[in-house]
């Protein structure tokens, strides 16, 4: 009489043990190939978003768009609040498109009301401010639309836009990097990016002031800190831009086009000091100035 033939468990062993293997190998390979595509996609969305201040650029008289218009966070009545992510919409044509694929960030911290967080019934307006806001595409603002505060004449807020003619080198000036809202206590990204960042240095080393001038009659500049290496698990330990893709940002830059850097080389030609008390020694090197 004929005996089935059956695995021994050894054999079921060496076969288990052979699955790991390759499981162990392969797993990373497929969690690496879903950060390439997050940061491609990214990339994408990056491009877009340069390439729609190129056309506001053609459209508004050779000026950037402003950073905000009004600091109030309020998109509800008559004279609402806007900021660049919605001066670009008409552009960009998305607001699901200011949210890096690569943030663990979902969309229930993005959306929360800014002005009243309880509330959970606000309007189409708020949403997109609130999303333009909170955008993972951080502006080059100190550069591109300085903050003046002008208590003098009667403007605690006041942005203005800088012209497109100003800027010396377009393809080596920044005008958008991945940004981070706030961070966790163990350091993780939360709420979504920041709609606008800090460069890591301001002065030459003959301390010159690289930034655009103020506005007459204001007498100084909204800031967020600048950059603060001191402070790691701070929001603004890189001026607010932030790493989403291992250790690589996307840059758009203000000539339309985008890439993926390192934050280190963000910080080329600047010996980079806590709240700009470092200084650019190379202007050349330097990426985030007008010259």
């Amino acid at each position: 009489m004929s005996r089935k033939s059956a695995f021994t468990l050894i054999e079921l062993l060496v076969v288990i043990a052979i699955i790991a293997i390759l499981a162990a190998i392969l797993f990373p390979v497929f969690a690496q190939a879903k950060v390439a595509a997050k940061k491609t996609s990214c990339l994408s969305n990056m491009k877009q978003h340069a390439m729609s201040v190129m056309m506001y650029f053609s459209d508004n008289n050779d000026t950037a768009p402003l950073i905000q218009y009004l600091n109030t966070y309020d998109a509800n009545p008559a004279n609402p609040d806007q900021a660049i992510g919605n001066l670009l919409q008409p552009y960009r044509k998305s607001y699901p498109m200011l949210a890096s694929p690569g943030s663990p960030v979902g969309d229930a911290d993005r959306d929360l009301d800014l002005i009243n967080p309880a509330s959970v019934a606000y309007t189409q307006a708020q949403y997109e401010f609130n999303r333009a806001i909170k955008a993972d595409y951080g502006y080059n603002t100190q550069y591109f639309s300085v903050m003046n505060y002008c208590p003098s004449i009667g403007m605690i807020f006041m942005a203005s836009g800088t012209e497109q003619s100003r800027v010396n080198s377009p393809a080596d000036t920044i005008l958008f990097v991945n940004s981070v809202w706030d961070r966790t206590s163990s350091g993780a990204p939360r709420a979504g990016g920041n709609w606008g960042i800090d460069p890591p240095c301001r002065r030459l080393a003959n301390g010159t002031d690289t930034l655009p001038p103020l506005a007459s009659g204001c007498t100084g500049r909204w800031w967020w800190g600048g950059w603060r290496p001191d402070l790691p698990l701070a929001w603004n330990v890189f001026g607010g831009a932030w790493p989403y893709h291992g250790e690589i940002a996307n840059v758009g830059w203000a000539d339309g086009h985008a890439t993926p850097k390192r934050i280190s080389q963000l910080t080329a030609g600047c010996n980079v000091l806590p709240s700009w008390t470092g200084t650019i020694f190379d202007i050349n090197k330097y990426v985030w100035d007008l010259f």
